[in-house]
C-alpha cells in the first residue's frame, strides 16, 4: 500500500512541475509585470525618416478638413 502512494505523490509531483513549466508561452516571458502609473515601459519606436515625415505630413492635410 505504501509503495502505491509513493509512485502516486511522485507522478502526481512530476505532473504538477511539467505543467507549471509550461505555462508560460514563449512570448509572455520576459514582460513587465510591475507598471508604473503614467510612464511607458515598452520597446523605443523607430523614428521615422524625412520621406516618411513628408508623407504623413500631406496624408494629415486631406484630413484637416473634417
Amino acid at each position: 500500500m505504501r509503495h502505491i502512494l509513493t509512485k502516486s505523490a511522485f507522478f502526481l509531483l512530476v505532473i504538477s512541475l511539467a505543467s507549471g513549466m509550461s505555462a508560460c508561452r514563449e512570448e509572455e516571458r520576459g514582460r513587465p509585470l510591475n507598471y508604473e502609473k503614467g510612464t511607458y515601459l515598452g520597446k523605443v519606436d523607430a523614428s521615422l525618416n524625412n520621406e516618411q515625415l513628408r508623407e504623413l505630413t500631406s496624408r494629415t492635410r486631406f484630413q484637416s478638413n473634417y
